[in-house]
């Protein structure tokens, strides 16, 4: 771990501060490490959390000032911005775009993701990916999506029909070549594409977790050559399975023709 960041002392305890990855750690023992997104948020008055003292077997509690005051400079650096810039600001001023809230909260623009060539509308409220040109069709419902949802990517990973804007069906029991006119995509997960919405649908405060979720209103989805999805070996398989499978139905096919035979 890097050694040349800000410590902050409390009590008889050394914390190394990590702007860059949103934590603490204890400096006699760095395998204590504090997510900040996991502690209490006092707002301008910074975090707080437990600390357990292995050597007298206590928990400590730790009032944590704010980042801004902790590091300005690591502050300013993160989010490109000059120490001047940043004078005076509270975390949250900093690390949200404070033009993008404007226009998300007071404005209602709703955040929006390209997917191949049709632009869509993030609602979490209403749990929709709404088509901007196509009233054809609700969309996709986020819901929906649970099934393609990525642990380790923190994302929607599907088959996706770009002419019906929904997400693809496809016949895996039978697939024996890249689907045609369909497209594998990747997109964001809903509280990353819409974390106002997502709060408001669930009843918290509008600007809850902003600071490390993040705010953006543009996303493009990542399209997937079918090659990488994992799909090869299914192909392979049920193309091996064809050749069994029009045998077994011939067969049956003979076996009956026998058994309607009169004699």
């Amino acid at each position: 771990m890097e050694t040349n960041l800000p410590v902050f002392k409390w009590e008889n305890f050394e914390f190394i501060i990590d702007v860059q990855n949103n934590n603490v750690w204890e400096k006699s023992d760095p395998k204590n490490i504090y997510l900040l997104w996991q502690m209490d948020d006092l707002g301008k008055d910074g975090y707080t959390f437990e600390h357990y003292d292995e050597s007298t077997g206590r928990s400590v509690k730790v009032n944590l000032p704010p980042l801004i005051t902790l590091d300005p400079s690591g502050m300013a650096l993160k989010y490109n911005k000059s120490l001047e810039e940043i004078k005076g600001s509270s975390d949250f001023e900093v690390m949200v775009d404070q033009g993008l809230l404007k226009n998300r909260i007071s404005s209602g623009q709703l955040p929006t993701i390209t997917i191949g060539n049709s632009i869509f509308y993030a609602d979490a409220r209403i749990d929709l990916l709404r088509p901007k040109d196509d009233f054809s069709t609700m969309g996709i419902r986020f819901d929906d999506l649970d099934d393609y949802y990525v642990v380790e990517t923190n994302t929607y990973a599907f088959p996706y029909n770009p002419r019906t804007h929904e997400i693809a069906k496809l016949d895996y029991e039978n697939i024996t070549e890249y689907p045609k006119d369909l497209l594998f995509v990747e997109i964001q997960d809903v509280k990353v594409l819409d974390p106002v919405g997502w709060n408001r649908r669930n009843g918290w405060p509008e600007t809850d977790d902003l600071k490390w979720v993040g705010l953006t209103l543009e996303f493009d989805a990542k399209i997937i050559p079918w090659k990488q999805t994992g799909i090869d070996d299914l192909i392979t398989e049920n193309r091996l399975k064809k050749p069994i499978q029009k045998a077994v139905k011939a067969q049956e096919n003979s076996f009956k023709n026998k058994r309607g035979r009169k004699v």
